[in-house]
């Protein structure tokens, strides 16, 4: 099980991500877990038009700066306190942030288990912090959406397509299909080149030696997206666990569809690993 989780926090959150974050402390008492609240203090964007800038510009920069900071500050006592009635072991801290470089984050990410993030859909502050953790971290992240209730393991659906980060994913995955009653393998027949419903049994058979009972559930795409398929197949799951597809052009990635489906509107808890 995940004994060592991060968990990062706006200092500005949406009352959906107020709510995302009960979920999160409800799934890392499941676990067991330490968690490690990291709130992300932004910067204040620099005025270009008032270069250089004057005295009146920089005081005003520096209050709203000292507002953020306060902001910050005030969100990570209410995760600390809201980690002490759960009965946790946490710490946390304040991480300075710049705009679109969260480095920080992911350097934090590296020394955990699993990294647990509320997602907001339609954000992109939201959507790059996610996209930078998945691929960039070496470690799974657990996206909880900004809808829904509790944190449940009784039925888990693997996503899977016989490629390497599908593979990456049931292996980070392990210690929770362990604890489900009900592992459900999705495999969308003629997806991809790979001989995908040829390993399905296979996959199932790994499980088996690994003390989970899972099923297999082959299904058949017609002209539907590979990422639709597998949300009909998935809306009974309480968790959905795949790997997360994308393709890179020098720095920057770019989610692969069935991934980008997922995230778009997430409807349950995703584990996603890379």
């Amino acid at each position: 099980m995940f004994r060592d989780i991060l968990l990062p926090l706006s200092s500005r959150p949406q009352a959906s991500e107020n709510a995302a974050l009960g979920r999160a402390l409800e799934a890392a008492r499941l676990f067991e877990a330490h968690v490690s609240g990291l709130v992300m203090e932004e910067s204040v964007p620099l005025p270009v038009a008032f270069r250089p800038y004057g005295v009146a510009v920089e005081q005003a920069l520096g209050e709203r700066q000292a507002e953020m900071r306060a902001n910050a500050q005030a969100r990570l006592t209410a995760f600390a306190d809201e980690a002490r009635r759960a009965g946790l072991s946490h710490d946390g801290q304040v991480v300075s942030m710049t705009d679109g470089d969260f480095n920080p984050v992911v350097e934090h990410a590296r020394l955990r288990g699993l990294t647990i993030t509320p997602f907001v859909a339609g954000d992109e502050t939201s959507a790059d912090l996610l996209q930078a953790l998945i691929f960039e971290s070496g470690r799974p992240v657990l996206v909880l959406p900004q809808d829904g209730e509790g944190f449940h393991l009784e039925r888990i659906a693997v996503a899977w397509d016989f490629g390497r980060a599908a593979a990456r994913a049931v292996a980070d995955a392990m210690p929770l299909l362990r604890q489900a009653k009900e592992v459900s393998i999705l495999t969308v027949l003629a997806d991809k080149q790979a001989p995908a419903s040829a390993s399905g049994p296979e996959l199932v058979a790994h499980l088996a030696r690994n003390g989970v009972h899972a099923t297999l559930n082959e299904l058949e795409r017609g002209r539907r997206p590979v990422g639709e398929v597998l949300e009909d197949a998935a809306k009974d799951a309480d968790l959905m666990v795949m790997g997360a597809f994308g393709h890179s052009r020098i720095r920057d990635f770019f989610l692969g569809g069935a991934t980008r489906h997922v995230l778009d509107n997430p409807h349950r808890p995703t584990l996603l690993s890379h």
